[in-house]
């Protein structure tokens, strides 16, 4: 017997070819039937009449721990229609000490932010060095490494040799581009993409290297397709937030520590320093981001000042850097096999006050740069399968009964289903715990600290991409 039916909404998923009403049946949190009338019934009965009914939303760019925020980013993803998400820093400790609070019932993977100075006391590390860091990484719990490259510059030959033994370690790895010798800018993801040669690696946020830096935002973009175009080991996401995210911190000597911050205030013409940041937020040029009600939220002006000298700068916050024009090529590009040049579209929200997908995400739609089918593809069906989560990112019979529940018109969540339990509904969160994606090598160390997991496996190809459906 059906536990519950979601009747009469748009149902819209690509993998399957369904755009249309039609009523979506649940059963022991998987998907019993897609009809376009169910003649049975169930104790639970929601009518979505007027609404679209999707697979559930993969947010592949999550920040979910304090570190870029606050520690509800868990809260905030589910918030927006988030089912699953990547978590691009971790640190993965800190994710799970703030897991039994904030946890709401969505599935989650996390890398391990990359931080050699920190834990060898150099940027050159050895290939064993490299090699203890991400197995410690994947016994933990973590999926796979992140290179926090714009933030934390490092050599290109250490960026590209871990990205080497995480692969033969069969561990997912991403990377912020940037290094010692170019920026987080279009000389850096020339660089990164020649530094991975022919690896798997996650390119994040391409819309960050496509600013207006080193050419115009069009030849950026034009440069950033092409690239991507000629090498297809590089799995990529772009958001779609007009707002980055970044650490706000000022050293001893009231100098920012962050690369990705001394750039944003350069493009407003402010000096890398506390005296900077000080004109940036009276100029409206910047936000911190605070807790409040359980979520975090942006403040700038005199507030956000007060704000930020308080935690003695120690913030994180938000500048508005990102250009619409790259956010709209990027998303619309092809490959000549009809698949897309950029995977996905994530938020490299969470804890970050722009879980957008979905508020900003439909205007996509509504532009015409993509099909709402395509839509879900990007936001769904693409992460789901290059996260290795076969019974996720559609709504086939027997596959796990992740769905999404919005309103078209409002560009809004309405409903966030997982496993067939509703974690978020009308705004109003619901859900409990968490399930964390790990590998194999991790799962116990998870279940130990009594975590629900997923067991995913990383060797082998890429996923075959899809063309645009």
């Amino acid at each position: 017997m059906a536990d519950r039916i979601l009747r009469g909404g748009r149902v819209v998923d690509p993998k399957n070819g369904l755009d249309g009403v039609a009523d979506v049946v649940i059963e022991n949190g998987r998907i019993a039937a897609v009809t376009p009338h169910y003649e049975g019934h169930a104790p639970e009965e929601t009518d979505c009449t007027g609404l679209v009914v999707c697979p559930g939303l993969v947010d592949s760019h999550l920040h979910l721990g304090s570190v870029f925020g606050s520690p509800y980013g868990m809260r905030m993803a589910a918030l927006s229609g988030v089912t699953t998400c990547l978590d691009m820093a971790g640190p993965l400790s800190d994710v799970l000490h703030y897991a039994p609070e904030t946890g709401c019932g969505i599935h989650a993977a996390v890398l391990e932010g990359f931080d050699p100075k920190a834990r060898f006391g150099t940027d050159k590390p050895t290939r064993d060095e490299l090699g203890v860091f991400v197995e410690e990484s994947l016994a933990a719990g973590a999926v796979g490494v992140k290179i926090m490259g714009g933030h934390w510059p490092l050599p290109l030959e250490t960026s590209s040799e871990l990205i080497r033994v995480a692969n033969e370690r069969d561990a997912y790895v991403a990377w912020h581009a940037g290094s010692t010798t170019a920026g987080s800018n279009l000389l850096g993801m020339r660089e990164t993409i020649e530094a991975a040669g022919t690896e798997k690696l996650h390119l994040a946020h391409i819309n960050a290297y496509c600013r207006g830096r080193v050419k115009s935002v069009e030849e950026e973009t034009a440069e950033a397709i092409e690239l991507l175009k000629t090498h297809p080991n590089i799995w990529c996401e772009s958001y779609v937030s007009p707002m980055n995210g970044t650490i706000l911190t000022c050293d001893g000597e009231g100098v920012v520590i962050d690369h990705v911050t001394r750039n944003c205030l350069a493009t407003f013409g402010r000096t890398p320093d506390k005296t900077g940041m000080i004109e940036a937020f009276r100029h409206g040029e910047v936000q911190a981001i605070v807790e409040r009600g359980g979520v975090s939220v942006l403040v700038g002006g005199e507030e956000g000042l007060e704000l930020w000298l308080a935690a003695e700068t120690a913030t994180a916050g938000s500048f508005p850097v990102n250009p619409a024009t790259s956010r709209f090529l990027l998303a619309q590009a092809k490959r000549e096999d009809g698949s897309f040049v950029v995977d996905a579209i994530g938020t490299d929200g969470g804890c970050i006050p722009r879980n957008v997908l979905l508020t900003v995400g439909l205007s996509l739609v509504k532009f015409g740069a993509l099909t709402l089918t395509e839509f879900v593809q990007k936001t769904s069906l693409n992460p789901a399968r290059h996260l290795r989560l076969a019974d996720r990112g559609h709504l086939s019979e027997g596959a796990a009964a992740d769905v999404t529940v919005f309103d078209f018109e409002r560009q809004k969540a309405v409903e966030t289903i997982a496993d067939g339990k509703t974690v978020m509904k009308d705004g109003k969160l619901v859900g409990r715990g968490v399930t964390f994606i790990t590998t194999e090598r991790g799962r116990a160390a998870l279940v130990k600290q009594g975590f629900a997991t997923l067991t995913v496996d990383y060797s082998g190809p890429e996923p075959e991409r899809l063309p645009a459906l």
